[in-house]
């Protein structure tokens, strides 16, 4: 708001700084028109009085429209830093547990195999079969849950990567891009009057 004041003051003083430097104008004036300097030092003032009017009557409205979208950027903000703090936590969480996975998989393939050999030892011709059969069954589990797991992982990994790309996204809004919404709005101002 200061910064839009700032200039529309600077406006005002160039406009009177330039009818002020051309004295010959003025002179020109009064010599063709009977007003002679007076009716340009009434141009400037009715210049400087519908600047003035506007920027009175506009303070409020662009105040509000920039306190509003401060606080929305703000909330976003916070919002999409809940987000991401919630994301690496779902990613250690992940990462621990495809950690603990591996071992987890070699742990009950191991025990699989070894509870196969010693039923296979005790009953070597009778349960031969049953044997071969319980350790094909707990290979398609682990093949299954595997699948599972990585089916689960892979799910996760694209929502997060979703959600890390809309932070990044949101993230490089600049202050130049802050500025050319601002430069395009008191632009769009300025061709509706």
């Amino acid at each position: 708001m200061r910064n839009i004041k700032a200039r529309v003051y600077s406006l005002i003083f160039w406009g009177l700084a330039l009818v002020a430097a051309l004295p010959a104008n003025a002179l020109a004036s009064e010599e063709s028109n009977k007003w002679g300097i007076w009716l340009d030092i009434g141009r400037v003032f009715n210049l400087a009085l519908v600047v003035g009017l506007l920027v009175w009557a506009t303070r409020k409205p662009l105040a509000n429209f920039f306190s509003g979208r401060t606080q929305a950027i703000r909330e976003q903000l916070e919002e999409a830093q809940k987000a991401r703090k919630n994301a690496e936590e779902k990613l250690a969480e992940i990462e621990s547990r495809m950690s603990r996975l591996d071992d987890e998989l070699q742990e009950i393939q191991n025990s699989s195999e070894k509870e196969a050999r010693k039923e296979y030892q005790r009953l070597v011709e009778a349960a031969g079969q049953d044997a071969e059969k319980a350790l094909e069954r707990s290979r398609q589990e682990i093949d299954a849950m595997t699948r599972t797991a990585r089916q689960e992982l892979k799910l996760h990994a694209a929502e997060l990567a979703v959600k890390l790309a809309e932070e990044k996204i949101r993230g490089e809004i600049t202050d130049a891009d802050h500025e050319r919404l601002l430069a395009r709005f008191v632009t769009g101002l300025g061709e509706k009057q």
